[in-house]
């Protein structure tokens, strides 16, 4: 029996409740400098069922569909949630599609329930935002498999119970065959991390594997291939920036408004003066081309298989997000002034937010590279 579907603006209106309380900006500032992942706030996800909302019923989870794990994730985008919340709904639903059945049953309800996080280690220095691009290595052994190589700049990293590693165990280095992807355990031999600071104080870690060795049955074997299994993940992710963007927009816009409508300048608010309003416009439109690309990028997702236009389709809703980023962002710190880019001050914080969002998984530019590939091999966007 298929489980009933959520209302997702109900679910999206109680998270904001939810979020307003637990993860202010009062309490991100709070948060000391390089601290771990919060326990008690992920357990707490956990009994909301949030962290199992993709996953099937058996496992925990309330198998939904990514339309409400994305409304989920805009709410967040308005405040400030210390977790890898998307990265770890990308790695269950790789784990629940391609993982063995010892696997799941060991892993998934501890997922659901908050007790552990699993985390996708994929992405590689150099890489270029191309899938296939693995330098890691696996070499197979008599007993397992020997890893080697890196991953770069996965949130959250070093705070997983467990990561998904891909590593190449035959082909060159773009090819799109021959990757595999094993479960490796933190605290495992030869797993090593270098953590470090990204641009909006997120906490990123460069993952080292030297000769580190796993068993034969931690191997994943996604249907359709292992490619596809990432490619999954990868769109699923790009629909949460886009999602989690539009959140962020949304307060960003709301507190330049407010800021314009009170502050004074020559006896009068700045938003009596005319070039503001024009850029309070602009911001508007912005925002709300964003969320119309979000919305387009989450009805894309929730497709078993994306074809070729579909794809391209994605990478316009990211290239679109981008821009409204940057541009949302710098209108907002020129409006405030000064104040703009102060520690104390939420809006500083947002924007940094909003140019890490820009850059994830490829900025405007990335995407609008993919989109032309897509029309100049025939595939078009509306076919």
């Amino acid at each position: 029996m298929q489980p009933s579907s959520l209302d997702s603006s109900a679910l999206q209106a109680s998270a904001a409740r939810f979020l307003v309380q637990q993860c202010s900006f009062a309490r991100h500032r709070e948060r000391p400098p390089g601290a771990g992942l919060d326990r008690a706030l992920w357990r707490q996800l956990g009994e909301m069922g949030w962290l199992g909302v993709m996953l099937a019923d058996e496992s925990g989870g309330l198998g939904q569909s990514p339309r409400e794990a994305l409304a989920l994730i805009e709410a967040m985008g308005a405040q400030f949630v210390a977790a890898p919340y998307a990265p770890a709904l990308a790695a269950a639903q790789l784990l629940q599609t391609a993982g063995s059945a010892e696997q799941r049953a060991r892993w998934l309800p501890s997922v659901c329930d908050g007790s552990a996080l699993l985390l996708l280690a994929h992405a590689e220095a150099g890489s270029g935002h191309a899938l296939p691009c693995v330098q890691t290595r696996a070499s197979a052994v008599a007993d397992g498999y020997l890893l080697s190589g890196g991953k770069s700049a996965l949130p959250w990293g070093d705070d997983a119970d467990a990561l998904l590693i891909s590593a190449r165990l035959d082909g060159a280095l773009d090819h799109e065959h021959g990757i595999a992807v094993f479960m490796v355990e933190s605290g495992s031999v030869g797993l090593h991390f270098e953590r470090r600071e990204g641009i909006a104080g997120e906490p990123l870690v460069d993952v080292r594997l030297d000769q580190l060795w796993v068993p034969g049955q931690a191997r994943l074997e996604p249907a359709g291939g292992v490619l596809a299994g990432l490619t999954r993940a990868h769109d699923l992710l790009l629909a949460a920036d886009c999602a989690e963007a539009v959140g962020t927009l949304e307060a960003v816009l709301q507190a330049t408004r407010d800021y314009a409508r009170t502050r004074q300048q020559f006896g009068a608010p700045l938003s009596s003066f005319q070039v503001i309003a024009h850029r309070l416009v602009d911001l508007f439109i912005q925002v709300q081309l964003a969320r119309s690309m979000a919305q387009l990028a989450g009805t894309l997702v929730c497709a078993p298989a994306l074809e070729p236009q579909q794809r391209a389709q994605l990478s316009a809703c990211k290239a679109q997000v981008s821009a409204a980023c940057r541009f949302v962002g710098e209108q907002a710190v020129q409006i405030h002034g000064g104040i703009g880019m102060t520690d104390e001050l939420a809006l500083s914080h947002q924007v940094r937010r909003l140019l890490a969002i820009e850059r994830s998984r490829g900025d405007r530019f990335h995407h609008l590279g993919v989109l032309t590939a897509g029309v100049m091999q025939g595939a078009g966007l509306y076919v």
